[in-house]
C-alpha cells in the first residue's frame, strides 16, 4: 500500500545497458511498481505459509546417503531385513529410475515422495536454502544443485559503477560496495548462472515429464515459471495465488532481461510466453478453478477483500463491505475487521465517500452495544462523522441507569474527543420523546409508569456537568409540559424536584446564555413552579376540608350516669376538634387562594411566550380558576366568587381568552350558585347588602 502511494506517478526506467542480470532486474524492480507489488504479495503468502509450516523431519537414518535401502539391497541382498516387493533399479545415478523404468526400494520410494513434498513445501514458504539443505542432508545434493540454475548472473569484477541506478535498496548498496572494492583490484566471486537461459529451457522441459514426482516438478516450476506444474499441486486459494504471482513475476523479469541485456538468449517456447496475464485475469482464473474448494473460497468475503486490495480496487471493495456488514449473520469479528480496514483506508486517504466507513463502524458499534463495551463504543463512535457521533453515542447511553456507570461513560467519551455536553442533552431528549404507555383500553396511562420514571431519571444526565443548568431547566420544562398534558401532575412535581435550588441564579449569571432565551426558560420554570405550588396548596386544603370531625352519636334515654359523662366528654372533644378544623381550613384556604391567584395573575401572563402556550393556558387557567372558586365557595366567600368573574373578564390579564365556550358556560353556572347563596343571605346577586 505504501509503495502505491509513493509511486503512482512513477515513470518506467530507460533501457538497461549493464552486463549484470542482477543489476538489470534490481533496476526493473526499482522502476516497476506493479512488479514490486506482485513480489510483495508473494513474500506475504510465503510468510503466511511459513507460520503454519510444521518442523522439518529427517527421512533417513544415514543423512549422507540417498536411497540407502536400495543401495543396501544391491550391495547385500542376503542381509537386508525388508526386501522390496518389486524388482528395483541396479544403478544409483539420479536418472536410473527413468531410463531403466524400474522403481526404487519401497521404503526409498516412500521417502522420495515425502522428501519431494517437503522440498516443495519449504519453497512454498520461501525457504529455498532450507529446502536445499534438506536435500543435501538426505543424500540428494543433486536436487539441491538443480534449484541453483535460476539465479541471476552477476560479475562484480566487470560491473561499472555507472550501471547502478540511483536507489535506496539494500541490494543496490551492497552491489555498489562491491564495485568500490573492485576498484581496489580485489577479485570478487561471480554470482548466479551465466547460462541461466539454458537451464530455464531444460527446466521447462523437465516440468513436462509425466514420469516425475508432481511436487518435484512444482519445486522446479517455481523458479522456471511453469504454471501448469504449480497449479497441479495447489490445494488452497493462497497456493493458487502464489503460483500465478510467481509465474507473472518470472515472465516479466525474463521479458525485461531479453529486451534489455546486451546478449542473445536461448529461445523459450511460445507456451511459456502465453502464460502472460494481468492481475485481473489471475483472479478470474482462480475464481473459475476446477477445484471446487478453491473456487468457493474465492467468493468468500475474506478472499474478496484480499483480491480487491491487491488489485487496488477501492470502489468495489467498499461497495462489497457495505453489503456484507448489513448481513444479519455477520460475525462481530468480521465487523471489527471491516471497521479497522476502512479506518486504515481513511487514514491513508483512499476513501472519498465516507458513507461506507460510517456504515461499517456503525454496524460494529451496534454489536458492541449488545456486549455493553462502553469504552470501545466511545472509541469507535469517535471515528464516525462528527454529525453522527452525538446521536449514536446518545442512543447507547439511553440504556444506562446507574449514576456511576453514566459518569464513567461520559469520561470515556471525553477521552475519545466526543462532545459529551451535546451527548447528555441528546440522551434526555431521546428518552423524553419515547412513546407513552397505552392502557388496555387504548387510553394513555394517567398513573405514573416505569416509562415516566425513566424519563424523570434521564434528567440526572444534565446534573453531571454544572455548566448544563440551562439545558436541565429547558428539558425539565419540556418534560413537565408533557406530563401536564397527560394529567400526570405528580410526575410533573417529581420532575420539577430534579432542578437544584440555585439553578435559576446560575443561569441568569451565565454570560454565555442568550439573555432573552434564558429569561424565557426561567419564566417557564417559574410558571410551572407557581402552578405546582398552587396544586399542592389546593390538595392540602381539600384533604383537610374533607376530613371534618364527625359528631358523636345521640345518647339514648336510659343512659347511665357514666355514659352521660362519657358522651359529654365526646361532645366537648368534637367541638374542640371542629374549631381546630375550621382554623386549619381557614389557614389552608387562604394559602390556596393566594397561590391560585398567583397563577391567574402571573406577571405578563402564566407561561406566556412558551411553545404551545395557548394549549396549556387553555387547560390550566380554567382549572385554576375553578379550583379557586371551589375554595372560595366552600369557605363561604361568595362575594369573592363574584369578584373572580371581574378578574377573568379583565382586559389587563386577558384570562377569558384561555376559555372555550363550554368552559366559560360552566364557570358562569358556578357563579350562579354563588349568587343564589348571596340571595339566601339577603344580599343581591353581586354581594351588596339589601336588608331593609
Amino acid at each position: 500500500m505504501q509503495d502505491r502511494l509513493l509511486t503512482r506517478s512513477e515513470n518506467m526506467k530507460d533501457e538497461c545497458n549493464t552486463a549484470s542480470e542482477k543489476i538489470c532486474v534490481l533496476n526493473l524492480f526499482k522502476h516497476d511498481s506493479l512488479l514490486r507489488e506482485c513480489q510483495l504479495v508473494i513474500d506475504w503468502l510465503e510468510v503466511n505459509a511459513s507460520e503454519m509450516e510444521e518442523a522439518v523431519y529427517h527421512f533417513t537414518d544415514n543423512n549422507s546417503v540417498g536411497w540407502e535401502n536400495t543401495l543396501h539391497q544391491l550391495e547385500s541382498p542376503e542381509t537386508i531385513v525388508f526386501e522390496s516387493s518389486r524388482k528395483i533399479i541396479n544403478r544409483l545415478d539420479p536418472d536410473a529410475p527413468h531410463y531403466q523404468k524400474l522403481p526404487l526400494h519401497d521404503i526409498d520410494q516412500s521417502d522420495e515422495d515425502t522428501l519431494c513434498r517437503k522440498m516443495y513445501s519449504l519453497i512454498r514458504c520461501g525457504k529455498l536454502e532450507e529446502a536445499q539443505k534438506l536435500c543435501a542432508e538426505c543424500g540428494h545434493s543433486w536436487r539441491a544443485v538443480l534449484l541453483e540454475g535460476w539465479r541471476l548472473y552477476h560479475d562484480p569484477n566487470i560491473c561499472n559503477k555507472e550501471d547502478l541506478s540511483e536507489t535506496e535498496t539494500d541490494d543496490m548498496k551492497l552491489i555498489e560496495d562491491e564495485v568500490m572494492d573492485t576498484d581496489l583490484q580485489e577479485i570478487k566471486p561471480v554470482e548466479g548462472n551465466k547460462y541461466r537461459d539454458v537451464w530455464k529451457s531444460v527446466a521447462l522441459e523437465y516440468c513436462e515429464k509425466d514420469c516425475l514426482n508432481l511436487y518435484e516438478k512444482a519445486a522446479v516450476a517455481a523458479y522456471c515459471g511453469h504454471l501448469e506444474s504449480l497449479i497441479t499441486v495447489c490445494k488452497t486459494w493462497e497456493d493458487c495465488l502464489w503460483a500465478y504471482m510467481r509465474v507473472l513475476v518470472d515472465i516479466r523479469v525474463e521479458s525485461e532481461l531479453r529486451d534489455s541485456m546486451p546478449r542473445i538468449y536461448s529461445p523459450l517456447k511460445d507456451e511459456y510466453w502465453e502464460q502472460r496475464m494481468s492481475l485481473n485475469e489471475v483472479f478470474d482464473r482462480i475464481e473459475s478453478s476446477p477445484n471446487d474448494e478453491i473456487s468457493k473460497k474465492a467468493t468468500l468475503p475474506d478472499y474478496k477483500i484480499q483480491k480487491y486490495i491487491i488489485l487496488d480496487d477501492m470502489v468495489n471493495l467498499l461497495d462489497e463491505l457495505g453489503v456484507w456488514v448489513e448481513d444479519e449473520c455477520v460475525s462481530t469479528q468480521f465487523l471489527r475487521f471491516a471497521s479497522h480496514l476502512v479506518l486504515l483506508f481513511d487514514e491513508l486517504g483512499l476513501i472519498n465517500e465516507r458513507s461506507v466507513l460510517n456504515k461499517c463502524v456503525k454496524a460494529y458499534i451496534d454489536h458492541l452495544c449488545e456486549l455493553k463495551e462502553t469504552q470501545l463504543i466511545a472509541y469507535y463512535v469517535s471515528k464516525l462523522d462528527s454529525n453522527k457521533q452525538v446521536d449514536v453515542y446518545a442512543s447507547y447511553l439511553e440504556e444506562i441507569t446507574e449514576d456511576l456507570d453514566r459518569r464513567e461513560a461520559l469520561k470515556f467519551g471525553e477521552n475519545c474527543g466526543l462532545d459529551t455536553v451535546k451527548v447528555t442533552k441528546q440522551v434526555v431528549y431521546n428518552i423524553r420523546n419515547k412513546p407513552h404507555e397505552i392502557s388496555e383500553g387504548g387510553d394513555l396511562q394517567e398513573k405514573p409508569t416505569s416509562a415516566d420514571a425513566l424519563k424523570i431519571s434521564a434528567l440526572d444526565w444534565l446534573l453531571i456537568y454544572d455548566t448544563q443548568r440551562f439545558d436541565l431547566l429547558e428539558e425539565c420544562n419540556a418534560l413537565i409540559f408533557m406530563f401536564l398534558t397527560m394529567g400526570k401532575v405528580e410526575c410533573a412535581k417529581v420532575a420539577f424536584g430534579k432542578v437544584p435550588s440555585d439553578a435559576v441564579n446560575s443561569i441568569l449569571a451565565d454570560q454565555d446564555v442568550t439573555s432573552s432565551r434564558a429569561s424565557q426558560v426561567v419564566r417557564e420554570h417559574l410558571s410551572y413552579k407557581t402552578y405546582l405550588d398552587a396544586q399542592d396548596a389546593f390538595t392540602l386544603w381539600f384533604e383537610q376540608y374533607n376530613s371534618k370531625p364527625l359528631p358523636p352519636g345521640e345518647l339514648h334515654e336510659n343512659a347511665q350516669f357514666t355514659e352521660k359523662v362519657a358522651h359529654q366528654h365526646r361532645v366537648s372533644q368534637f367541638k374542640a376538634e371542629t374549631e381546630r378544623w375550621k382554623l386549619s381550613c381557614t389557614h389552608l384556604a387562604k394559602a390556596a387562594k393566594t397561590l391560585l391567584y398567583n397563577v391567574l395573575l402571573f406577571p405578563e401572563g402564566w407561561l406566556t411566550g412558551a411553545k404551545d402556550a395557548s394549549y396549556m393556558r387553555s387547560k390550566v387557567i380554567p382549572e385554576c380558576a375553578l379550583l379557586l372558586y371551589t375554595v372560595l365557595y366552600e369557605s363561604a366567600h361568595y362575594e369573592e366568587c363574584i369578584q373572580l368573574a371581574d378578574v377573568i373578564a379583565s382586559e389587563k390579564h386577558g384570562l377569558y381568552r384561555a376559555y372555550s365556550k363550554e368552559k366559560l358556560g360552566e364557570f358562569l353556572r358556578k357563579l350562579g350558585e354563588s349568587s343564589v347563596a348571596l340571595l339566601n343571605e339577603r344580599k343581591d346577586p353581586w354581594g351588596q347588602d339589601t336588608s331593609v
